[in-house]
């Protein structure tokens, strides 16, 4: 029996290449609307802003007798600041959206389940803050070119 091409396709799950095992993740998104509703209206009108971050849920683990060492390297990874690179097992993340800043986390660890520290985590896409990026200034530039033709067009030995 052929193994299925999705197995195949497994990789091992990191945060900032913190490995841990996967149970559950998902995948959130969707679009930012604004609901407008007039007073006197039946028709509402429904305004697209964009496109919502997308949110990464999982229910992970880490197990074996070295358990506490792997926790703990996660929960620092988990409460460093900044954005981080998030890779689940199934590809889910595609390579532009590894990008990643956790929103929050919890740990559980059970008397009767020794040897294992269950996470679950919600991460964002981290984005560009476009307030930072800087763009030309055409303009400025279209004018810039003309005002230095016109001052190699004057002759200088007048």
């Amino acid at each position: 029996m052929a193994i299925p091409q999705w197995k195949l396709e497994l990789q091992p799950a990191s945060f900032n290449g913190v490995e841990f095992k996967v149970d559950v993740s998902s995948r959130g998104g969707g679009r930012r609307i604004a609901n407008h509703e007039y007073p006197k209206r039946d028709i509402p009108y429904a305004e697209d802003m964009g496109r919502k971050s997308r949110r990464f849920t999982i229910t992970g683990y880490v197990i074996g007798p070295f358990y506490k060492d792997q926790r703990d390297a996660l929960i620092d990874q988990l409460e460093i600041e900044g954005p981080g690179t998030l890779i689940l097992p199934t590809g889910m993340t595609r390579a532009s959206e590894q990008l990643v800043t956790i929103e929050n986390y919890s740990v559980t660890e059970r008397r009767e389940r020794g040897g294992i520290a269950t996470f679950e985590m919600s991460f964002l896409e981290f984005g560009v803050n476009t307030s930072t990026l800087t763009f030309n200034d055409t303009p400025s530039q279209v004018n810039g070119a003309v005002d230095n033709s016109l001052d190699a067009m004057v002759p200088t030995d007048l």
